[in-house]
């Protein structure tokens, strides 16, 4: 597998590209307490209610775009930003780099990567300039961010490196997430994985720091592939395991995602029984492209007949 975030920040592990701060919100921030379909409902019944391109339907379609990325649901991500791209209409340079970030990332993800590359630049150039005027952390996290996925990987390490030097003694639990997240996938992209596992402690922490469901399982899920892909077996079983319990809804691809994991982790370690009770509970249509011969290989192993699944 972006290892949300990245993304999963989030995403890193679950694919093969990152998460990158969130444009300065979070979807959780309009859906506190609210499980990610139930805050889909809510976000797009009031997207209804005001008129398109109006300033709060832009408020709305933001966050609505970040439920999409934050809970792994990509093919539809990647069809509404370019639906937006393509639309003629001039969008606020926010929202306008936020279109071209999460299509970089869809697009990458879905293997179409002269497009990717395309919006990424666009995206980074919105971004910097942006920087320019309105100097702010998080916006040097996606900037970090892009190089890492579409630029130099050792730019992107120095640059979350120094952030996180400038910005030790900060309180912000967001802030520190993100820098600590992107920084660990900056690691596990140069195939420094235990350099990186200190980084994903720091993201958990601050994950839980700031109390979103979704950000904490996807911390937690980001720290268990880790352990995985070193090989440390039975942490990451009880890592991922926990990650596990914090699911609001068995409906998130991450959930199918995790359980696909820990199917894995079992077999490897000659856990048949357990590894057939996870596989069981995967969603395969959820699943992202890259983990569907990771869920044919797994049945064949474990001789589960297609209709068992």
């Amino acid at each position: 597998m972006k290892i949300r975030y990245f993304t999963l920040i989030g995403i890193w592990l679950l694919c093969t590209s990152a998460k990158a701060a969130d444009n300065l919100h979070n979807f959780e921030d309009v859906c506190p307490n609210l499980s990610a379909p139930d805050c889909s409902a809510k976000l797009l019944k009031q997207q209804s209610e005001y008129a398109r391109y109006s300033t709060d339907w832009y408020f709305i379609t933001a966050h609505y775009l970040d439920l999409l990325y934050e809970t792994t649901n990509l093919k539809p991500l990647k069809n509404l930003t370019e639906q937006y791209l393509n639309s003629g209409q001039t969008h606020p340079v926010t929202f306008q780099t936020q279109l071209y970030f999460y299509a970089a990332k869809a697009f990458d993800i879905y293997n179409e990567k002269l497009k990717a590359k395309e919006y990424a630049q666009q995206a980074l150039k919105l971004v910097s300039a942006t920087s320019e005027s309105f100097p702010n952390p998080l916006r040097m996290v996606e900037i970090a961010n892009l190089e890492m996925v579409f630029g130099d990987k050792d730019t992107a390490t120095q640059m979350l490196n120094r952030l996180a030097q400038q910005y030790r003694k900060s309180k912000d639990a967001k802030l520190q997430h993100e820098i600590y997240g992107n920084l660990a996938n900056a690691l596990y992209s140069q195939g420094q994985l235990l350099e990186s596992i200190p980084h994903r402690k720091s993201a958990l922490f601050w994950a839980r720091k700031l109390g979103f469901t979704d950000t904490i399982t996807m911390a937690s899920g980001n720290l268990a592939r880790t352990y995985q892909l070193v090989g440390q077996l039975q942490i990451a079983n009880e890592t991922y395991r926990d990650a596990i319990s914090n699911f609001n809804s068995e409906e998130s691809p991450n959930y199918s995602i995790f359980q696909l994991r820990l199917a894995e982790i079992n077999t490897a370690l000659g856990e048949v029984e357990a590894a057939k009770q996870h596989i069981t509970k995967v969603r395969f249509t959820k699943l992202l492209p890259s983990h569907l011969t990771l869920y044919h290989q797994l049945a064949n192993k474990l001789a589960l007949k297609p209709t068992a699944l």
